[in-house]
């Protein structure tokens, strides 16, 4: 398959040379001189390169590139001008330009440049691919996956519930990867990391002279991701203005910029990711059900059983190929101790602690010692069960230990039954269950 570039100049001559260079290499080539016209082509459909002049009427280079840069980060933009200063170039560079290249342009060079951004774009395809990848085979997580995979051809919001580091929005990745919009952008938004004074303007875009500073029409997020995938991680972190909004983008598909009256037509395919739960709070039921029409739950990682250790060998080989060096290996009592710690921080603590073993175990072998007192802890515990003498009564000896641990994590989490269950890696039904079966009432 031919890669494509954009070439955006408004003067068409040299735009039509260059492009000509280009498909001479190899390459299929879209011309444009409109900046507004490349903006869209980039929205609907990704290039593998986008080469674009700086002095423009309407938009110049550095604004096309800081669009393109918000709406489709993965692809590299290359500036051109005949008017080259440090300046700028610094300015370009920080913005995060790929190259930029001085009119009349080294052709040679230029291919140069242009061949490298194209590579560079094949590698970031593939890191996301792998990157992307929810790696796992417990029941609980391929039950969730499921889920996403048939959610995924549909148009249909999708919810995805779970702690903090279970792998949100890996999965609205996936479920972007195979969806209708997969050629479209993918634009993740953080709700809580906004302050709610900006989050309205970001979201939904602003009018020039709506607030101090707004100096021009802008854009927001949501416009962004039209023609693709939208994904809003920690969704109930959205003020009660922010909410209304995105339910009428929801309902009806269009927007209004903060400041302007004008409604906007916006095809979008909403996913949301949040770690509470929406209902019965300050959260509106009414966009709750607009946004959960797929619910899917993520288990955390002490409910995933042997995908931690499937996890921790992965991040270990990434951590020390990082480092230039091999991999280390897990001692039978550090296998115990991952096994039976519970991990609060789910996978980015796993991939916290495999990146400082990677650092600080100086051996080929990780011991218990060398792990974090708390994980070491966890294996003591497990090493610590020791079969009473004689012969005994296995069932009820295993129900003994199920009680213990059913009093422990109660006692632990200040008798709320929903955070013990989710501590044990339990449905709320099924630990109420075993809760009666023993007999235990609340600490």
């Amino acid at each position: 398959m031919k890669r494509l570039v954009y070439v955006l100049d408004d003067h068409r001559a040299s735009a039509e040379s260059l492009a000509d260079a280009l498909q001479d290499e190899g390459y299929a080539t879209e011309v444009f001189t409109v900046p507004a016209d490349a903006v869209a082509a980039v929205r609907r459909a990704p290039p593998d390169v986008l080469v674009t002049d700086l002095r423009m009427d309407g938009m110049d280079g550095l604004e096309v590139q800081h669009v393109v840069g918000r709406m489709a980060p993965e692809v590299p933009v290359i500036l051109v001008t005949g008017y080259a200063t440090v300046d700028k170039a610094v300015q370009a560079t920080r913005a995060g330009a790929f190259a930029f290249l001085t009119k009349p342009l080294d052709l040679d060079g230029a291919l140069v440049q242009i061949r490298n951004a194209a590579t560079l774009r094949s590698l970031r395809r593939q890191r996301d691919s792998d990157d992307d990848d929810v790696v796992g085979q417990s029941p609980t997580l391929l039950a969730a996956l499921g889920d996403a995979d048939r959610a995924a051809p549909t148009r249909w919001p999708v919810l995805i519930v779970g702690e903090s580091g279970t792998g949100k929005e890996l999965v609205a990745r996936r479920i972007h990867r195979r969806s209708a919009v997969a050629r479209g952008p993918f634009v993740a938004v953080n709700c809580g990391a906004i302050p709610d004074t900006l989050l309205e303007a970001e979201l939904f875009g602003a009018a020039r002279g709506a607030f101090t500073g707004a100096d021009r029409d802008r854009a927001g997020l949501v416009e962004s991701a039209h023609g693709g995938t939208l994904f809003l991680d920690e969704v109930g972190e959205l003020s009660a203005a922010a909410q209304v909004r995105l339910l009428r983008v929801l309902q009806e598909g269009t927007l209004r910029r903060v400041g302007q009256t004008r409604e906007r037509a916006v095809q979008v395919r909403v996913l949301a990711a949040t770690h509470r739960d929406l209902r019965g709070g300050d959260f509106r039921d009414d966009l709750y059900f607009r946004i959960a029409v797929v619910p899917i739950a993520l288990p955390p990682l002490r409910a995933r059983g042997q995908d931690v250790l499937l996890l921790l060998g992965r991040a270990l080989q990434d951590a020390a190929s990082d480092v230039g060096r091999p991999a280390p290996t897990l001692s039978s009592e550090v296998v115990d101790a991952v096994l039976s710690y519970p991990w609060p921080g789910n996978v980015r603590e796993l991939i916290n602690l495999a990146q400082r073993l990677v650092v600080l175990v100086p051996g080929p072998v990780v011991q218990l010692t060398d792990l974090p007192a708390e994980v070491a802890q966890a294996g003591r515990a497990t090493s610590e069960v020791s079969l009473p003498e004689g012969a005994f009564d296995l069932t009820a000896w295993l129900g003994s230990l199920e009680a213990d641990a059913l009093r422990r994590a109660l006692a632990r989490h200040g008798g709320v039954k929903a955070r013990a269950a989710a501590f044990l890696g339990l449905e709320r039904n099924a630990f109420r269950y075993k809760l009666k079966k023993y007999g235990i009432e609340d600490p």
